[in-house]
Parts: C-alpha cells; structure tokens; sequence
C-alpha cells in the first residue's frame, strides 16, 4: 500500500470519526485534520536560489523520517512483539509434526493415567452422592466417551491446581511483611 495510500485512509477515519464525536472531541480531531491535510513546508524548496545561473542542479528532496515517537510502552512493544511473531512465515513458528504428535499422544496418555490412579485410590464404602465418588465416575466416563476433552479438562484442571498452589506460598510471605501490632 503506498504512503498516499495510507494517507487517505487516516484522513478517512479521522472523518468518520469526528462526525460520531462529541462536539469538544471534534474540535481537536479538526485541528488534527487540518495538521494532516496541510503538507509541512518543504525546508529545500525554502532556500533562496543561489544569484548564479551556474548554480549545480537542485538536489532530489530527501524522504521524510517519520518523528520518532517516546519510548513505547511495555503494552505496545508487547503488541509490536506478537505482531512480528504472528507475521513470520508458518514453518519459523511451529514445530515438527513429529513432536507434535508426541507431547498430543504423552499428554493424552498422562491424562488417561491419572484418572486410572485416581479411580483405583477412590473411597472404596463411599455412598451414591459421595462427591468424590461422582467426580471420578465422571472422569472415568469422560476418558471412555472423549479422551481429547479429558486432556484438556486435566491440563486446566492442574493449571488452576498450580494456581492455588502458588497462592497459597505467597500469602505467608505477605504475612510475615504486615508490621505486628504493638500492645499498648
């Protein structure tokens, strides 16, 4: 898409979008468009021409350098980060099919397998309610019925296990920070 291009569309949306603005936002986005739409003077085309006709010919205008903007934020360079990531070619960004294939095959198998354990270590006098006793006939039901939905159930499942495990650590080392109380 060329520069001008580009350019059209900006003045565009600035258009549209000051026409769905509040009266005070489209005071500022005129003022923006009226900055746009007006070139910056061109500081060669300023300069006096030399007195002498044997003057060498007028340089080419050099390009504009876009202004350099402040330091991007961490959000931005985050976004700026994904979007080069996401526009490398596919065979830079996935791995070996393969490899794929096995943590697909291990993962399931993992999932599988600790429901097995966890069904064999049930209660073995629990009642028909025992919520133990349910959630494991559940999970054994789901590794017959969908062994791909069971790998994922498990994965979130120990995700939010190691999430609660994780809290719980920090929450005697933000104990131990409070200044105690003195008796007066």
């Amino acid at each position: 898409m060329s520069r001008d291009a580009v350019h059209a569309r900006y003045v565009a949306a600035l258009t549209r979008r000051m026409q769905a603005a509040a009266p005070a936002v489209q005071r500022v986005l005129q003022a923006r468009l009226a900055q746009v739409q007006t070139p910056a003077p061109d500081p060669v085309a300023q300069e006096a021409p030399a007195a002498n006709s044997a003057a060498p010919p007028a340089r080419p205008r050099p390009k504009r350098q876009p202004l350099n903007p402040s330091p991007a934020s961490p959000l931005a360079q985050l976004n700026q980060h994904v979007a080069t990531l996401s526009q490398a070619p596919a065979a830079a960004r996935t791995e070996l099919r393969s490899a794929q294939a096995f943590r697909h095959t291990w993962s399931r198998m993992r999932a599988e397998d600790e429901v097995s354990e966890a069904v064999q270590r049930g209660p073995d006098n629990a009642g028909p309610l025992n919520s133990h006793m349910l959630v494991l006939r559940t999970l054994g039901l789901l590794r017959e019925l969908s062994p791909d939905y069971l790998q994922r159930f498990m994965a979130h499942a120990e995700t939010l296990l190691w999430l609660e495990q994780a809290g719980s650590r920090l929450k005697p080392a933000a104990a131990k920070n409070k200044p105690a109380r003195g008796k007066k």
